[in-house]
């Protein structure tokens, strides 16, 4: 797995959809809306370059190497007016993002206004533009306590033009206007101007998030998508949506002439009513793929209960089902468990929650899901629990049920403390020791809270991983109670350099560590002997994005490659005989069996550039320290002795 992309996509995004690998992380508010800041602007860079004064000039020739452009802020160099009229007039550019936070909407609202108006009056007349996302700019009609009828008919024609602008261009993919505030009057706009497009078959993603749209007023606007084939996205989350607007999505994806493959309805004022529709909505879909419901906490359980019978159907499509943070009890679980059965398609669930429960899933209920989970034809394999007050017993039955089902591959139990050490205990060696194990990513953030022990169990889990060839993602972040003595042992499990055989034997599989870089050198790479070497960990080849010491990278790149048996040898080149006086006796006592592949690992070529480490001057000193592999009369060769010159 790509565990870089998997962070973003299929577990990130706390409240958006997934839960990322550090959603749940708290940090104080100043320093986190400066991380936030920070990150996003790392984000956006991909959105093309930014607009300054030579970019703007190359907009004005139509510059075809100039497809995007990310815009943050106008300064005196740059006049908002020029900037949209360039825009507008240009035929090359595809992507168009603006970010209004980065330019004071919300403090400086009459200047902004008057920015952002002249800006679309030009922008608007673009025809080339594919893809357009607007982020914290301000487009309220609703909420205007401007007595200036000026600044009033500004912003409203402001909304017009963009309007306008989506009706027009006929190259228009994809419309991203998160956090603009845009509430009911705009998206009436909006809708009315989508409703009367005259092609609609090249917009195919809208993202409206957090942006104060009633029941209502959501209802005209998914109405007015009915006619759009191509549409395969669609983002709503974070509004007032309720039973109306659950109503007009039924008749959009039960529509022949729908082709959407994503809905995101998370955080929303869904409830028992809204939820039945939707159930008999997905009942009838056979296109919809990712569905997000997380964040509805108006459904009751008795709702939930429901809403299972939609994943009972033969015709359900969905993949992807999201459902964090909502009221699931033991008896919703067990309804879950048994409607996914028999369901050929979903692959990946999320019940994570932020907050301690006040009626938690317990062990009945996790037995009860797994119990029905039990039947070959499920297709679950990825399974999101991250905070759900997971006790002893419930982690038990979890673990038990992980030994005996080969269908799982993703696991995050992150932000469950409440288990006891011994539980873990067992919970890994249930999960990792037996040779039917197929997790590759398992999330363990913020969950061993006991000093004295934790640096312990540390050992047991690096213990558990030594012979496990399918785990390839581990992430143990914000644990602080593991100390420097619990990261030396994955350190050692991923390269054991005690010995050939050690090294050979080591975990070659896992690939992502999140936590304690520093310590995990001897985890891929166990110098203490060739033995320890060969039993380390070949498979671990991701740590995260942070930057690692070169040694540890070398070894990250090196568990990158598939043939493990090849990522095991050049450990041993390069650490047991990095030095000219390495102990070539040790090849005396291995075993029989990995005597003639450690030969004929020094004796091959290597991809490695270091000279001294290609194999050839290692397999030189090993025959002649062990004239034992040479029948006598070729000894005397093998140790230098001079021949008898022929007559």
């Amino acid at each position: 797995r790509d565990w870089d992309s998997e962070e973003s996509e299929s577990l990130g995004n706390e409240g958006g959809g997934h839960d990322g690998w550090d959603s749940d992380i708290d940090v104080d508010s100043d320093d986190g809306e400066e991380e936030e800041r920070r990150h996003r602007d790392e984000d956006t860079e991909e959105d093309g370059p930014r607009l300054d004064g030579d970019t703007l000039l190359r907009i004005k020739n139509d510059d075809p190497d100039v497809t995007s452009i990310d815009i943050r802020n106008f300064d005196h160099c740059i006049d908002e007016k020029d900037a949209g009229y360039y825009i507008g007039q240009n035929s090359q550019l595809e992507k168009l993002s603006v970010e209004g936070e980065f330019m004071g909407w919300d403090e400086e609202f009459l200047m902004t206004t008057c920015l952002l108006g002249r800006f679309a009056k030009g922008m608007a007349q673009n025809r080339s533009i594919k893809e357009l996302m607007m982020r914290c700019c301000d487009f309220s009609l609703g909420n205007i306590t401007v007595s200036d009828p000026q600044i009033q008919r500004l912003q409203k024609y402001t909304v017009v033009r963009l309007a306008h602008f989506c009706e027009q261009n006929l190259n228009l993919e994809s419309v991203k206007l998160d956090c603009c505030d845009l509430g009911d009057k705009t998206i009436r706009v909006l809708a009315m101007v989508l409703g009367r497009k005259a092609d609609k078959g090249s917009l195919r993603r809208m993202h409206l998030t957090t942006n104060d749209i009633g029941d209502a007023a959501g209802r005209e606007l998914i109405e007015s998508l009915k006619g759009y084939g191509n549409l395969a996205e669609l983002n709503l989350g974070g509004n007032s949506l309720g039973v109306e607007a659950c109503a007009a999505i039924k008749d959009l994806v039960t529509s022949p002439a729908c082709c959407l493959r994503e809905l995101n309805l998370q955080n929303n004022d869904i409830n028992d009513e809204g939820i039945v529709v939707l159930t008999e909505a997905f009942s009838q879909n056979t296109i919809l793929k990712d569905v997000d419901l997380s964040l509805n906490s108006d459904v009751t359980p008795s709702g939930w209960l429901r809403f299972s019978a939609c994943l009972r159907s033969p015709s359900s499509s969905i993949e992807l089902l999201d459902l964090s943070h909502n009221d699931i009890r033991d008896e919703v679980m067990g309804a879950l468990g048994a409607a996914l059965a028999n369901n050929v398609t979903l692959r990946s669930i999320h019940f994570s929650s932020k907050v301690t429960r006040r009626d938690p899933v317990f062990a009945s209920g996790w037995r009860s899901f797994f119990d029905s989970l039990r039947s070959s034809k499920s297709a679950l394999q990825d399974l999101i629990l991250r905070g759900c007050s997971i006790d002893e017993d419930g982690l038990i039955v979890i673990a038990e049920a992980l030994n005996e089902d080969t269908r799982f591959k993703i696991l995050d139990l992150s932000n469950n403390p409440q288990a006891n050490a011994a539980a873990w205990r067992q919970f890994f060696a249930a999960c990792f020791r037996s040779s039917s194990s197929s997790l590759e990513g398992i999330f363990l953030c913020e969950n061993f809270v006991y000093e004295e022990q934790t640096d312990d169990l540390m050992a047991d889990l690096a213990g558990a991983l030594t012979c496990n060839e399918t785990l390839e993602a581990i992430d143990l972040g914000e644990n602080v109670s593991i100390t420097e003595a619990g990261w030396s042992h994955f350190t050692k499990l991923l390269c054991d350099e005690s010995s050939i055989n050690s090294m050979y034997e080591s975990n070659h599989a896992l690939n992502y560590l999140e936590a304690g870089w520093s310590h995990f050198t001897k985890l891929l790479c166990d110098e203490s002997s060739i033995n320890s070497m060969y039993e380390s960990n070949h498979a671990l080849n991701y740590l995260g994005p942070q930057e690692l010491p070169p040694e540890l990278e070398a070894l990250v790149d090196l568990n990158r490659r598939e043939d493990k048996g090849e990522v095991a040898r050049e450990k041993i080149l390069r650490h047991h005989f990095r030095d000219d006086n390495a102990n070539m006796q040790e090849f005396l006592g291995m075993r029989a069996e990995v005597l003639p592949l450690a030969i004929s690992w020094l004796g091959r070529g290597c991809s490695c550039t270091d000279r001294k480490n290609d194999g050839h001057s290692h397999l030189y000193q090993l025959l002649r320290s062990m004239p034992s592999l040479f029948p006598s009369k070729h000894r005397a060769q093998a140790t230098g002795a001079k021949r008898k010159r022929e007559a």
